[in-house]
């Protein structure tokens, strides 16, 4: 009897240290947590989709983050906290957790900047193309990839979304302001725009059609599809 009750006791210790410990990785733990709060939203690519290209009215600024990213965290607290602070009626934010990990943080990291609006919106969607599972070594890379190519269809593929704080600079007409970025050896690859890129005062007067060139002169994009810079299907201005 002894030797069950230490056995159940033993099970469930593990069990919570799981859920403990494994707080800032996606997991069934933090899963359930998510889709039993009332503050936090959990959306497919589907309905992240709907939300935003659903909004007609306002320009979209979304940021997918991480609260175990350092440089997430960096982005949130000098780039959108000011750029949240001005409150324009044509602007929307979002936030996107980009998955369950870290859930538990995602409303006090918000507050602590002032970007909290009653709401944690959370990424989560075990289709293919969006599984850590079945997108290989590079599944990181493809599914911000293959995530940005599902909300936005029209134009040049984004090849070049290659990790954390990934961003959407979205026109009223949902055209996402691309860049295109080229490395010394690794080719070059399309992006998406970041907020600091951008006058953020004049946003109305961005050319959304237009796709504008970063140089680096470090290699960035060891690993995704790069094309050669005359071949790229895009018009390119400094």
């Amino acid at each position: 009897m002894k030797v069950q009750l230490f056995a159940t006791l033993f099970i469930l210790m593990m069990l919570f240290q799981s859920c403990v410990v494994q707080v800032a990785i996606p997991n069934r733990c933090n899963e359930r947590y998510a889709k039993k709060m009332d503050f936090i939203e959990c959306l497919d690519a589907d309905q992240l989709k709907h939300l935003i290209i659903s909004d007609t009215t306002h320009y979209k600024i979304v940021m997918i983050y991480s609260t175990g990213c350092g440089s997430c965290m960096e982005h949130l607290k000098r780039v959108y906290a000011p750029a949240y602070s001005q409150q324009r009626d044509d602007v929307k934010f979002y936030f996107i957790s980009e998955n369950t990990g870290g859930i538990r943080s995602c409303r006090d990291e918000l507050e602590r900047f002032g970007l909290y609006d009653g709401k944690v919106l959370c990424f989560l969607d075990d289709s293919p193309q969006f599984d850590n599972q079945s997108q290989g070594k590079n599944a990181n890379l493809q599914i911000l990839n293959n995530l940005t190519n599902h909300i936005f269809t029209n134009g040049s593929i984004v090849t070049g979304n290659f990790g954390l704080p990934c961003e959407y600079i979205v026109s009223k007409d949902n055209r996402v302001l691309k860049r295109l970025t080229t490395t010394p050896n690794s080719g070059s690859a399309i992006q998406t725009a970041q907020l600091w890129q951008i006058d953020f005062d004049n946003i109305q007067s961005i050319d959304f059609d237009s796709i504008y060139r970063l140089d680096l002169d470090f290699d960035l994009f060891e690993g995704l599809n790069t094309c050669d810079e005359n071949q790229c299907p895009i018009q390119t201005s400094r």
